[in-house]
Order: structure tokens, then sequence, then C-alpha cells
């Protein structure tokens, strides 16, 4: 093994073997810088150049973290939660409601639905009748509102029909308009504006089958009750539909129905109608001579009168309580004739001339209590009774279906009804056979009969469709004019 000595003395020899290559290499640079001095300051810089568009190439634009700006934020923080609480409870909530108008509605029970509970709001508009009108017309109407959290109105919306003079306070006069009433809430009273409205004109299909009443029915199928008051009236002259109609029986009606931006406001005229009774079809076409509506009636589709000269009777609806004949008096305690019909009728329901006339007493009477007698052309006479009030006159003129008098209870009567008679040349006949008796209906006019065959030819269509699936309630081709 080689001594300590002896290897730092190897070592070191080689650091000056080293020291003497470095030395030398040095001169050699040297010595080429001064032979070339351009040359090398050309390469050196190409170098320089290359290194720096590396380094760009591999880190553009990297920003010196020492140089970048310290933003520094202060935000305070709520920590009173109470209080945000408090805040947002003395925040006003409005909300949005819409409901329908329903049969037998108050004012009342319609703002209730809207959520209204301010019993100051609740009494005052009860009173106000334009308001009262919104609840007045056909059951669906639309009605919208703002009410507040705390059950008190802001805004009231809906469709009314208007006379311009009740608009000028003038009570009621000339032509009705249909008009969107607003009612705002100032905080103090109350504000309103009354818009005009487009109105439209559709043509709507609907049927069905009677399981209980015709009624109920309709309802089912979707079809207004002013429509099925029509229906009633229509074939009032051929069928009782209350008392008349059974179960299975059917119903098909086309009629317009009046639309605001699309939406129903109330119902139109019935332009056709069928009802099938007990296997037998009945049908009733609208159409109006040389366009002139006044001249409009009710036609078979062979082009005859459906509306004969007498109506089937004094009521659009009536069960009969009491028949025509022999019975016990439940007044006088004997069998006696009696010499009419009792028709089931709440105290207020409206009674209508059977047939066109003159009115010979109207007043009380022993036992018929406030009674209406109507003498009318071919010795017939009609007489009406128990009513609760009357609206003619001796000696006035009556046409048939007008409004003569409303069913009560007064007179020799154990509870509300309506008596009707019929006479024949001074001898009572059963009402319920007037048919027999009376004239027959009236003939389309002359020279109408291909006016007629080519105004109802779509109608005919429609009520076919209709008949063809009695549950369906459709559109059927809306035809769109202005109202």
């Amino acid at each position: 093994m080689p001594s300590r000595s002896s290897f730092f003395a190897t070592q070191r020899l080689r650091w000056a073997a080293a020291r003497r290559e470095l030395l030398t290499a040095g001169d050699a640079a040297r010595q080429v810088l001064r032979a070339h001095p351009k040359r090398v300051a050309v390469a050196v810089g190409f170098a320089l150049m290359s290194s720096g568009i590396a380094a760009y190439a591999i880190a553009p634009g990297t920003p010196d973290p020492a140089l970048s700006p310290r933003v520094t934020l202060s935000i305070a923080l709520q920590t009173d939660a109470a209080a945000q609480a408090q805040a947002l409870d003395d925040q006003p909530v409005v909300l949005y409601r819409t409901t329908q108008t329903s049969r037998g509605d108050t004012v009342q029970s319609m703002l209730k639905r809207l959520g209204v509970t301010d019993p100051v709001t609740l009494r005052q508009l009860s009173r106000d009748g334009q308001i009262r009108s919104l609840v007045g017309a056909d059951a669906g109407t639309d009605i919208s509102a703002e009410v507040d959290s705390t059950g008190h109105l802001r805004k009231l919306q809906g469709h009314v029909a208007v006379r311009a003079a009740a608009l000028q306070g003038g009570g009621a006069g000339g032509e009705p308009e249909w008009k969107q009433l607003t009612l705002t809430s100032s905080g103090v009273g109350w504000s309103k504006s009354f818009t005009p409205l487009a109105l439209r004109t559709q043509t709507r299909i609907a049927a069905g089958e009677v399981r209980g009443t015709l009624g109920s029915a309709a309802r089912s199928a979707g079809m207004p009750g002013s429509v099925t008051n029509q229906l009633a009236r229509i074939f009032a002259d051929r069928i009782n539909i209350q008392r008349d109609l059974r179960r299975g029986d059917r119903f098909a009606v086309v009629y317009e129905m009046i639309t605001v931006d699309g939406r129903p406001v109330r119902a139109g005229r019935v332009l056709a109608a069928e009802i099938v009774n007990r296997g037998n079809p009945l049908q009733a076409l609208w159409f109006a001579p040389r366009g002139d509506a006044k001249l409009g009636a009710y036609y078979t589709p062979q082009g005859n009168s459906l509306n004969r000269v007498f109506l089937a009777s004094p009521l659009p609806y009536g069960k009969v309580t009491s028949p025509f004949g022999m019975r016990f008096d439940p007044v006088v305690k004997r069998t006696q004739l009696h010499e009419g019909v009792d028709f089931q009728a709440a105290i207020g329901t409206p009674v209508r001339s059977v047939a066109d006339g003159r009115v010979i007493k109207a007043g009380q009477e022993t036992g018929y209590g406030n009674v209406v007698k109507i003498g009318h052309p071919g010795g017939f006479e009609t007489v009406y009774a128990h009513l609760s009030s009357i609206e003619v006159r001796p000696g006035q003129q009556v046409t048939a279906g007008q409004r003569i008098a409303k069913s009560g209870n007064t007179g020799w009567s154990t509870g509300p009804h309506l008596h009707f008679e019929f006479h024949v040349r001074g001898k009572v006949v059963n009402p319920l056979k007037m048919a027999q008796y009376v004239p027959p209906s009236h003939a389309l006019p002359a020279g109408e009969r291909a006016s007629f065959m080519a105004a109802t030819a779509v109608l005919s269509t429609q009520l076919a469709q209709a008949s063809g699936s009695p549950a369906r309630l459709a559109s059927a081709a809306p035809t769109t004019q202005a109202d």
C-alpha cells in the first residue's frame, strides 16, 4: 500500500498538468479573438439571440411575481340575523291569482277564492253593482287579482258588459259593450277603469249523453249554462227537457262563443242543436232570411219551422209535481178535479207566456193568490197562479216566451210551485196535451228554401260530426270575425 506522502505528491502533479492545459486553451482563444474579432462578435450575438428566442417560446411573457400589485379589500359582515329576518318580513309580498266564476257565486265567495280576507274590502265591493256584474255573467268567466300577504286586494280584473249610460252614472241604456274592468286600490279608496275589448266569435260544438239531468250532462261537456237554457227554449214546444229526457238520451249543440284574446267571455246564439229522446231525434237549425237576424228562427233540416204557436210549458225547466185530473186536494181535504198541472219551481223563478195574447187579469184571486190570465187568438186561455210577483197589467199585449211573473207560494198553496191551466173555448183541458188543440207551426218564408239549404249545410255537417261522438267537446273549424 502506497504511503500518504506519495498520494499527495501524485495529486499535485495532476493539478499542475490541468492548469497547464487551461492556460494553453486560453492562449489559443486569445489568439483567435485577436485574429478574427468581428466573426467572434457575430457568433456571440447570434448565440444570445437564439437563447432569447428559445426562452420566449418556452415561457412567453411570464410576469415577475415580485412586481405584481397587491389589492386589499375590507368587507364588513352583517351578523345581525334578526334584523335581516325583520327586513324580509317588512317587504310586501304580492300574490297573483286567477279564478273562474261558478253558478251561485257571490262577490264575497269569488274574492275569498282569490285570497281576499279583508272584511272591509269584502263588504264594500259586495255593494258595488259593476263588481257584482262580474259574477252575474256566465259561469266560467276568468277573474284575476293581485292580493298581498295580509289578504288585502291590490287589483282586480274581469270582463263585464256595460252600457254607455251606466258608465255616465245614468243607469241602464243602449246596447251593452264588453269591456275589461280594472279595479285598483289606492290605499284609501278604489279607482276603476274600463278598456274596450276586441271581441271575436268562434263556432263551438258540445255533445254528451244524459245520465242524470241535462244540466249536469251539459256541464260535464263544458257547455255554458246560457246555452243549456237556449236549448230548453228552442225545443220548448216539442219537448220538456226537464220532464221528458231519460237516461241514455243524447244531445249535440253547435253554438257561438264570444272570446277576447282567445278566452271565452260569454256564449252567443245556438246555431244548431239535436236531442235524441228515446231514440227519436229532434233537430233545430238557425236561419235568418235575407241575413236579417230579426227574422231569424229555428227550422228542421227539411225547412219546417220548429216553433209552434204555443210553447209546451211556461217554464224552461220544471218537474210536474201534481198532474191534471181528479185528486185529493190537500188544502180543502177532499177529492176534486185539479184543473191544471203544478210545476216544481223555487220562489222567484221566471214565468213566461206560452203564446202571444192579451192579459185578461193580473192581480189577486181567492185560491189562486197572485194570478195572471191571458187570452189567446182562437179561443184559448192560459192561467198562471200562486205567483210571488206580477210583471204585466190587464189589457197588455204579450208575446210567446215573454216573462210575465215570478213563481211563488201565494193563495191556497202548500209549498212553492207554479199552477198552470189551459182552457179551450171556456173548457179546461190537460195542459200537457196543448199540442192537440193549438195551431201548427209557421212555415219557411216563400222563396227562401234554396237559401236555407245553402246556409245550413255546414251546420248540418258539424251537427252530424258531434252527434256521432257524444262524449266529444271541441272547436269545429272555428270561424273568427269581429263581433
